[in-house]
This record gives structure tokens, sequence and C-alpha cells, in this order.
């Protein structure tokens, strides 16, 4: 392409130097004659005018000095004849002869004029024949202007000789001229399509280097704004197309997880459900220790109780992962919500004579839905009870400082694996593996709290202390 561009502007403009050239020679050759002539005697007839016009107002003494000045400026034969033919004046001679006639004009042995009209014929030379009159001399005479020719003749000859020379040197300067011309005119749009190629090939760095004011530079611009916003929109495809990944992968996690919840969800209502039937139809059919009705009611009772307990709270997670679902943010009163916590825990906490020290800043307060976070502080103050041993300690804190409010719950003599403090959160996770639900929940709780947490953008954390456990939640302000 490179080649094929330069090759191509460097013959048509070589040809065209030569053309023109060639033009502009033979129109020298062939008009320029005719254009001498013709511009010879214009200006010719014009100086001849204006002579007569001088002559006829001049004194006789100076008609000698105007015909001498008009051959000197004019390069012309001129001579003046009277009414007989005979020539009375030569340029450069005296105006007068020796032998003068009437009136001081030359008389019969003057020269005649047949001596000179083999010049007058030549075709060489432009003539103009004029009557011409003296001051105060009624005669009339005739002034006779002959310009020679064979100057722009001889011009003429010596350019067709010289034609071949100036062949050779026509081609040179067209060569040189054409090369000279096609790379600078071509460099340009080599560029152009380097740069072209290179956006074709979807390499954006590459940028013009054309800043001229015309077609070129606009073309530059243009490419170079268009390698630009290119370059963004790829950059915003690529972004897109891997968010759209991080999407995807995000949607196969939730499905993945979404598969393993409802595996979960089928266990633990399938063993419930199954020791329910077995102990309902022990009872129906009065099968071994099955014929005591009031016992395994209750036991019936209490599977059902519990999972009832556990359909409301898959009904909760439920809501909380739902795209439509947003919670009803307004002002709460934290140190209210948290006493009203511990109030309804303090029964279970003096069943199991647990020492519970509270710290309890009044008027804390934040933002959020007043039910879920009672929900979310009640889920942890439950799960610290629950894995306190008997008549340990557990220390609940609300306090204010200058970034927000923070509520930390430490249960004492309490213990987490490492490797388990990042699954507590998961669904049906239970640090006790046995599942029994005599020694725990369903394993939803914490998975609710995170939940909760999450839609408020509330920060959250638990770890293991010196002391034990500690919970912390860091609420906010607006």
């Amino acid at each position: 392409m490179k080649k094929g561009i330069t090759l191509k502007i460097f013959t048509i403009t070589s040809a065209l130097l030569v053309v023109s050239a060639l033009i502009i020679y033979l129109t020298l050759y062939f008009l320029l004659p005719t254009y001498y002539y013709s511009y010879k005697k214009s200006n010719l007839n014009d100086g001849v005018a204006n002579l007569i016009e001088r002559i006829a107002v001049s004194r006789i003494e100076e008609v000698e000095f105007h015909f001498n000045d008009f051959v000197e400026s004019y390069n012309v034969r001129l001579i003046v004849q009277n009414e007989f033919g005979y020539v009375i004046y030569f340029p450069m001679d005296r105006f007068f002869h020796d032998s003068k006639g009437r009136n001081g004009l030359p008389g019969r042995n003057s020269v005649n004029r047949r001596l000179l009209e083999d010049n007058w014929n030549n075709p060489n030379l432009i003539t103009i024949v004029e009557p011409i009159k003296f001051r105060q001399d009624p005669n009339e005479y005739v002034l006779t202007v002959s310009a020679p020719l064979q100057p722009i003749d001889e011009a003429s000859d010596v350019i067709l000789m010289f034609f071949p020379y100036m062949l050779i040197i026509i081609g040179v300067i067209s060569v040189i001229g054409g090369y000279v011309y096609s790379n600078l005119l071509s460099k340009p749009l080599l560029t152009l399509n380097k740069t072209a190629k290179k956006m074709a090939d979807l390499d954006f760095s590459t940028k013009s280097t054309i800043h001229t004011n015309d077609e070129l530079g606009e073309l530059s611009r243009s490419l170079n704004k268009l390698a630009i916003n290119l370059q963004n929109s790829m950059d915003e495809l690529t972004e897109a197309n891997a968010q759209l990944k991080d999407d995807i992968q995000k949607e196969r996690d939730q499905e993945q997880k979404r598969s393993e919840f409802i595996a979960t969800i089928s266990h633990e209502l399938k063993t419930p459900l199954t020791a329910v039937s077995g102990q309902i139809e022990g009872m129906i059919h009065g099968i071994g220790s099955f014929k005591d009705r009031e016992k395994y009611l209750k036991q019936s009772y209490t599977i059902l109780k519990d999972m009832e307990k556990l359909v409301q709270e898959i009904l909760d997670v439920s809501q909380l992962e739902s795209s439509y679902f947003s919670p009803q943010i307004q002002k709460i009163n934290l140190s209210r919500l948290v006493n009203q916590t511990f109030d309804g825990f303090q029964f279970f906490s003096e069943q199991k004579q647990l020492d519970v020290q509270l710290s309890i800043e009044p008027d804390v307060f934040t933002f959020g839905d007043a039910k879920l976070i009672t929900r979310a502080v009640a889920n942890v103050f439950s799960n610290a009870l629950k894995y306190t041993d008997n008549g340990k300690q557990i220390k609940l804190s609300l306090f204010t400082d200058v970034e927000g409010p923070h509520l930390t719950i430490m249960n004492a003599c309490a213990f987490i694996e490492e490797d388990e403090l990042g699954k507590i959160f998961e669904p049906f996770y239970r640090i006790e593996k046995s599942r029994n639900r005599k020694t725990g929940g369903s394993g939803l709780g914490l998975y609710i709290v995170k939940k909760i947490f999450d839609l408020h953008n509330i920060n959250y954390s638990i770890e293991n202390v010196t002391d034990g456990v500690l919970f912390t939640i860091n609420f906010k302000t607006t």
C-alpha cells in the first residue's frame, strides 16, 4: 500500500510536470513570435502617432532631435520623403542636405526612394507609413518607419535548437519534483493509514501526529478522537464483561447456595416430620411405649413448634433476600432497644445463673428498621446465652465515640475455632455438629443477623478474646 500510493502520486505528478513544461515550451515557440509581432506593431503605432503630434507643434530646429530620439528609443529605421518621393532625412544625419530646395527642403539631388525599396519590402520588417507635416510648412511629407523582426525569429530558432536539452532538464526537474511532492503528500496519508490499521487491530495506543490546518489535519484529529472513544468503549465493554462474569459467578454461587439451602431445609424438615409421623403412628396403633399418648403427644407438639419456628425463620430469610424488600428506616433509641431485648431474656439468664453485666449509655440513637434491628440484637444475645456455661459471665456494653454507636456482647469462658469463625454466618451452620435442638438452634440465627446488618450497611465482627468470644456491632449515625 505504501509503495503503491507513493508510486501513483510520483507518476501522476511527474507526468503533469512534463506535460506542463512541454506545453509552456511549445507555446513560447509557436505563439511568442505572433504575440511579439502584435505587441511590436501596436507599440510602434502608438510611438509614431505620438511622434507626429510632437513634430506638428515643434520648430524646424527641434525636428531632428525628435527623429533621433524616436530612432534610439524604438530601435527602428526612419526616413522622411517629400511629395515627389525623394528622401529628405536619414536618422542620425543632418536634417537638411547640402543641396537644399525651397524653404530649406532637400532638392532633386537627394537620395531617391527607389534606392531603399528593397529594404522596405523585407518581410522581416514591420513598416509603418504615415503622412506628416512640419510647423510653418504647408507641404505634406511621408514618414516611413520600419522595425526589424529578425531578433525574435532568431530567438524562436534558438528555442527549437535548445529543445533536446530543455527536454532533459524538464525530465530531471519533473522526476525530482514528482519524488519530493509524492513523498510530501503520501507521508501523512501513510501515517493515517498506519494509525487506522492499528485501530482496526484494536490497538489504540498510537496517535496520529499530523496537526496541519487542512483536511488531513482534521482527519488526523478525528482519528485520534475516534481512538479515544473506541478505547473508552472497549474499557467499558471490558469492565462490563468482567462485571457480567462476576455477576454470572455470583449467580452460580447463589444458585449453589440456594440448592444447598433447599437440601438443608429438606433435611431439617424431614427429620422432625419423620419423628412426628412415627410417634403419631405408634400412638394410633398403640405400639409399645407409644401407648403413653400423653407423653408422646407433648413430644410431637414440641417438635412441631420447632418446625414452625424453622419455617418462620426460612420465611424471614426469603423476605430478607428478596430484591423487592427494603427496610423501613427510622430513628431508633438504641439504649431503650437493648434494655428491652435484655428484659426478654432475663428469665432464661436467671435459669442458667448467668452473671450479666450491663453498661448502657442513655439516649444512644441510630437509624434503621427498628423491628429488624431488634431481631438481630436478640439473635446475637440469644446465641451468647446459649453458648455460655451455667454460672459464667456475659458483658453487654453500649457506648458512643467519634465513629458512632457501638454494641459489644462478650460471653466469658467461650471459644470458637479460628477456621469456624468465618463460617458461623453461613445458613444452617452450627458449631455443634450433632445438630441436637436441645443444644443449639436451626443454624439460621446468625445468618439472619448477617442479612439484617448487610441491609443496613452495619459493620459487625466476631472474634476470640482473652476472656471469651466478643461480638461487636458498629451502628450508623445517619
